[in-house]
């Protein structure tokens, strides 16, 4: 069995993803427990791996979503945003034409949330936008397409 991914070092924020299974035997829902700690906070949640389109986007896997990232060291204009299936995790990266992703992670509780009660938990990582976020995508890329 693989090992988790951790993205975080030391006593900042982690973010913790859990090999995929998957839970249904059909080779078409994949889902990853995924948590995030920093400061005292702990918050967990199983992720539907399965991409959703944002604001005129394609549909895109997480990994492919990470490629881009790593592919667009020089920068980019904007937010760029994944959100998974179910919505118990987003993604919101941005670069700062200086070297830097800065990348938030959000994480919800799964299920439907009709009345918008739900409790979130977001945590943010920087990034160099070279070898850093390349070695990043690269290795969570892995644990995912396994």
């Amino acid at each position: 069995m693989k090992e988790p991914h951790v993205l975080g070092r030391g006593a900042g924020p982690r973010w913790t993803v859990h090999p995929p299974v998957d839970p249904y035997g059909d080779g078409y829902v994949h889902t990853a427990v995924m948590e995030l700690r920093e400061d005292g906070l702990t918050a967990s949640t199983v992720v539907e791996l399965d991409g959703v389109p944002m604001a005129g986007a394609q549909v895109t896997t997480l990994p492919a979503f990470l490629d881009e990232l790593a592919a667009g060291w020089a920068g980019w204009p904007g937010i760029r945003t994944w959100r998974s299936l179910g919505g118990q995790l987003t993604l919101d990266a941005r670069h700062d034409g200086r070297g830097h992703v800065t990348l938030g992670v959000t994480l919800r509780r799964p299920g439907h949330d009709i009345a918008g009660t739900a409790w979130s938990a977001r945590c943010v990582f920087v990034l160099e936008a070279g070898e850093e976020t390349t070695r990043f995508a690269r290795d969570l890329g892995a644990l995912l397409e396994a």
